[in-house]
């Protein structure tokens, strides 16, 4: 099996044009971050994801984790020179320095310092100018790591746009038939350009050095504690993910363009939707579409939960990346906000669904 293994990982490192990738069972980036130990108690890490801070709250320490405010470079550059962190309990907590890290072998030292962002993610979906991330981050000396989990590679190329390291759960990738939960890691390589134009990355060859310790070498193999049916099924995933992920694109902009017309429905969260902030910046950043989620505010007085329930289009216990639409509430079921990822089903079903949803609630039926 190890042979396989590493044919796959080959084979989706030429899907990211990385370096090199690997799998590892984890529930989320986060969670895969936090197994692996890349980054250490003296190490600082610059997040951007507020549609998951308890989850990586849960995961680091208040002395490693610092929240940038926005996608922005500068947001991250503020983050990253901050002498202190708001943790949880929401007072000032010193950043501890100069303590071994227990990322790397015994006696070395290191006060590194890491962003994490989402290609497109957050609430309201946003997509960074990961261009101007890398840039800041090559000033900074920060490996800049980013989570493609909602674009996909289909969707977005973080390594080609200058990020160091990317991580995907592969649920999407795997077409929802993974029996435990799968995340992928891809490393740049260390050198950019050709003849005259050749630059080396270090940063690269570092976020190398260290996903090769964890996980094994480009020339020595890979470890994987993945099991052989989740192998099968990604390896099987990368032959039909194309257009399996172009439909659910395209899925995904019905679907935001009808709730973006809808007179009861608040807020809508769509990067191909004009009047999203990041527009713009999505169509220079992505590709093939703008990704199959969408996000959107229920109207006043609604529940995520009651809604969800209300919605039979919802599918909310079907497996993540599957073929059907999949709506989840985006900050629990008391919540108002809600997070659809499209699926291969009928958008106009799922449209038709949603508006009954709607008049259930904006126009029920008089007794």
């Amino acid at each position: 099996m190890g042979n396989d293994v590493f044919e796959l990982a080959q084979a989706y490192a030429q899907v990211h044009h990385a370096r090199f990738s690997w799998f590892t069972t984890a529930d989320d980036v986060a969670c895969a971050l936090a197994k692996l130990g890349l980054i250490g108690p003296s190490d600082r890490l610059v997040v951007r994801a507020n549609d998951a801070t308890e989850t990586y709250l849960r995961h680091f320490g208040a002395g490693v984790l610092t929240f940038a405010v926005d996608e922005t470079a500068d947001a991250f550059v503020a983050a990253s020179h901050a002498s202190a962190h708001p943790a949880a309990s929401g007072r000032m907590v010193p950043r501890e320095e100069g303590h071994a890290s227990y990322a790397d072998g015994a006696g070395m030292r290191f006060d590194r310092l890491f962003w994490l962002v989402n290609s497109i993610g957050c609430r309201g979906l946003h997509v960074p100018d990961i261009r101007a991330l890398a840039e800041a981050a090559y000033a900074e000396g920060a490996i800049l790591i980013v989570d493609n989990t909602i674009a996909s590679a289909r969707c977005c190329q973080p390594l080609t746009l200058g990020a160091h390291i990317v991580c995907e759960a592969l649920d999407r990738v795997a077409a929802g038939l993974l029996g435990t939960k799968v995340v992928a890691f891809s490393v740049a390589h260390e050198a950019t350009g050709h003849g005259r134009r050749r630059r080396s990355v270090p940063l690269a060859h570092e976020a190398y050095c260290m996903l090769a310790q964890r996980l094994g070498g480009q020339h020595t193999g890979t470890v994987c504690n993945v099991a052989g049916d989740d192998l099968a099924a990604i390896r099987h995933g990368l032959d039909t993910i194309d257009s399996r992920l172009q439909r659910q694109s395209d899925h995904a902009r019905v679907i935001a363009e009808y709730l973006a017309a809808h007179p009861d429905v608040p807020s809508v969260g769509y990067p191909g939707l004009a009047s999203h902030p990041d527009h713009d910046v999505a169509a220079r950043t992505l590709q093939h579409g703008f990704g199959p989620a969408v996000d959107f505010e229920l109207p006043w007085g609604v529940t995520a939960g009651a809604f969800l329930d209300a919605c039979d289009c919802s599918h909310r216990a079907c497996p993540a990346g599957g073929p059907l639409t999949r709506l989840s509430p985006l900050c629990g079921d008391d919540g108002t906000y809600i997070r659809l990822i499209a699926g291969l089903d009928d958008p106009l079903d799922i449209v038709d669904s949603l508006d009954q949803a709607m008049r259930l609630f904006c126009d029920p039926p008089h007794a």
